[in-house]
């Protein structure tokens, strides 16, 4: 149960750190606006894919270093 609930939190944890990163890369500081436009949603859901890409790269990199 405790590793259950760790790993939660680690979760929670990287889900927020990445909607902050890529919240202050993608909208400008003069946004006052409650939606975003067009441009700043899709570079938001850019960066949030390329969070949720990342592992994958990673892993087809080891792969590829492993002996055969």
């Amino acid at each position: 149960m405790d590793q259950e609930r760790i790993a939660m939190e680690g979760n929670a944890e990287l889900v927020h750190t990445m909607m902050t990163v890529c919240r202050e890369r993608t909208l400008k500081r003069t946004h006052n606006s409650d939606q975003l436009s067009a441009t700043e949603r899709q570079e938001f859901q850019n960066c949030i894919l390329k969070y949720f890409e990342a592992p994958n790269h990673i892993m087809s990199a080891m792969s590829s270093m492993a002996p055969q």
